[in-house]
């Protein structure tokens, strides 16, 4: 009987030890395999291409102020409603791959003129907690305001670096992902065409109401609508 006992003790001391193993071979598995990416560690777009968004119509939402620090550690806000200049946002990474050929040309001066060169141009990256500041100052040139600030990212619904949004007069007209300048101006150029067209016909329509207003003809005059004709033989 003190026998069985025992060898029963004994065999309980080993399960115990055998599960104590599987657990910490469990948890060393985890450790070492880290937790889950996030979404906002999506996956670049493939190179040569612009992704706008489906759901989002240029000029259908508000560009949002750009609040966060600088390099330096300074507070500072950008404003983007009416009055400012026309700006195009840059969300860049000190990290990203393809960010690295935009950060090289921002320094060497190879930014392409025309369009480009109208707009105020302003580089976003994420918090000192997710980015270095003195990364940073290697990559970005000194006359490009750089701005940390992962509210921005948040705010403007970026899926992954690098993402540029178009924001003018307080509004959204373009946004979309581009792996290099000639697809940026792309961008640029439909976004302002876009803006062109639509100001075109909001400024006939406030034509067509002046001299509406002139004749003294303005909403709900009976000129406006076609009078009711008796019924015929012919008419239903």
């Amino acid at each position: 009987m003190v026998a069985l006992v025992a060898c029963e003790t004994l065999l309980l001391v080993l399960l115990t030890l055998l599960v104590v193993g599987l657990l910490r071979g469990h948890a060393e598995i985890l450790r070492r395999l880290g937790p889950p990416e996030g979404p906002e560690e999506a996956e670049i777009p493939p190179r040569g291409s612009v992704l706008p968004e489906p759901d989002r119509r240029a000029g259908a939402r508000a560009g949002r102020d750009v609040v966060g620090t600088t390099l330096e550690r300074d507070a500072v806000q950008i404003g983007l409603g009416d009055g400012a200049p026309p700006t195009l946002l840059a969300f860049l990474s000190s990290g990203c791959t393809v960010c690295e050929g935009f950060w090289r040309d921002l320094r060497d001066r190879n930014r392409p003129p025309g369009v480009l060169a109208d707009l105020r141009f302003i580089a976003i990256t994420k918090d000192p907690s997710r980015e270095s500041p003195t990364r940073l100052r290697e990559l970005a040139p000194t006359d490009l305001p750089v701005v940390m600030s992962s509210t921005a990212w948040s705010d403007y619904g970026v899926p992954a670096a690098p993402y540029f949004v178009y924001v003018e007069a307080g509004r959204v007209h373009g946004e979309g992902s581009a792996s290099n300048w000639k697809q940026i101006m792309s961008l640029l150029r439909d976004a302002i065409d876009d803006r062109a067209h639509a100001g075109r016909g909001e400024q006939r329509a406030s034509e067509i109401d002046q001299v509406l207003a002139t004749n003294g003809i303005g909403p709900g005059h009976p000129s406006l609508y076609p009078a009711e004709r008796p019924a015929g033989p012919d008419r239903p």
